[in-house]
């Protein structure tokens, strides 16, 4: 049996990994338009900083993928797939055959329809490549500018500020961070952030990036021009999927998969940023893991893995501070939902777990890891947490002992 998979990202090399343990005798080739072996993408801030090279983030060396007899092209983009015939066709129009594709692709850059935005000193951070040239470019600059407030957006911007430029980023909702933070948890993110000396303005719409060749500043539609002479467009992905367009695999906002990562074309399958699955592509890594094994697992005919039901999560560290967000982080009026809060602003705290029926289904913790955990391990098992009602959102909870009742 030979196993093709396109895209050399977390899940891509996941997936190779983890059908590798269920099946030592297939053949797994990777193929990836990447000059490098997978790296830690969510580093590349800090390669941006000067503090790290690629070589610092890449996870494996290549003798890992020979001891697994992982077989990996590397600067070998896919340009389409042939699924009648059962073949990948490459760039330089070679063809592969396979018995089971996984579409690893991942996702790309969306850069809004800005006037200027493809002025030389604009930029977009997702590879290595960007990385590498925003560094570059940083040596020459003094005032940078991030447009777009996520998590990535607020990496990069401590990134350029490590790397010694002035730096401020535009959000255009009405708070950072807003698919993973609600308005209150922002505020206090926020607050921290500026701590920094990275200046941050919310609710703002950019209009153009002005300069003569260069940039020079970007103009908001209020009739600011906040100067700069670094760009980093850091305003979300879209799944690579333009190498699939005449292949008849389903695509809307993303490979459209089933629970199995079965896409509508037998033998083939999506998983990672490049899926969609019941309307959404979640583009995060812990559910590109859980969607690699589960893939991996279909593959190789064993249905233990699912990837139905995924609550989102993350832990993870904004500019050096810990958050953590799971499943929802608002009741939107639903009966039987509350939200128990605790907030300390000068300290650069908040806690909220939303509790329905008795049980949490979602919690932001902001500048500290006290029970994130556990909080993480209760949302998962659905377990009863009503006997503690909101005490149970207090930093001085004892969450190991709840931890033991209720799961």
């Amino acid at each position: 049996m030979k196993i093709i998979i396109v895209g050399n990202g977390v899940t891509g090399v996941t997936a190779a990994r983890s059908i590798r343990e269920r099946d030592p005798d297939c053949l797994i080739e990777i193929y990836t338009r990447e000059p490098y072996h997978y790296y830690y993408r969510p580093r590349l801030p800090e390669v941006v900083a000067g503090k790290l090279e690629i070589d610092d983030i890449v996870a494996y060396p290549p003798d890992w993928y020979e001891a697994r007899k992982i077989d990996v092209h590397l600067e070998t983009p896919v340009a389409s797939i042939d699924p009648e015939a059962g073949e990948i066709v490459l760039g330089d129009g070679g063809r592969r055959a396979y018995d089971h594709l996984l579409l690893a692709s991942g996702s790309d850059p969306f850069i809004p329809p800005v006037e200027g935005a493809d002025r030389p000193g604009v930029f977009a951070l997702r590879t290595a490549a960007d990385a590498l040239a925003i560094r570059d470019w940083a040596k020459g600059a003094r005032r940078a500018v991030v447009i777009g407030g996520g998590l990535l957006g607020m990496e990069t911007a401590k990134g350029l500020k490590d790397a010694g430029l002035d730096v401020e980023v535009l959000e255009a909702l009405p708070w950072l961070i807003p698919r993973q933070l609600d308005q209150d948890g922002a505020r206090v993110l926020q607050k921290e952030i500026e701590k920094l000396d990275i200046k941050v303005r919310v609710d703002v719409a950019t209009t153009s990036i002005e300069g003569n060749g260069k940039p020079t500043a970007v103009a908001l539609k209020d009739g600011t021009k906040i100067p700069a002479d670094l760009v980093v467009f850091s305003t979300g992905v879209r799944s690579t999927t333009a190498f699939l367009t005449e292949s008849g695999v389903a695509i809307e906002r993303g490979v459209v998969v089933d629970c199995d990562m079965r896409t509508n074309v037998p033998s083939v399958y999506a998983a990672g940023d490049a899926a969609e699955y019941e309307g959404v592509v979640w583009g995060i890594i812990p559910v590109a893991l859980r969607q690699a094994d589960a893939v991996a697992g279909t593959i190789t005919g064993d249905d233990s893995e699912k990837s139905c039901d995924v609550v989102p999560f993350n832990t993870l560290k904004i500019t050096g501070i810990d958050v953590l967000s799971v499943g929802t982080f608002s009741c939107e009026d639903e009966e039987g939902c509350r939200a128990f809060v605790e907030e300390d602003f000068d300290r650069g705290l908040y806690r909220k777990i939303i509790v329905k029926d008795g049980r949490p289904i979602g919690a932001i913790v902001i500048g500290s890891r006290k029970g994130v955990r556990e909080i993480q391990t209760l949302i998962d098992n659905g377990a009863s947490i009503e006997r503690w009602g909101e005490a149970i959102v207090r930093e001085d909870f004892d969450y190991a002992e709840a931890l033991r009742i209720a799961v």
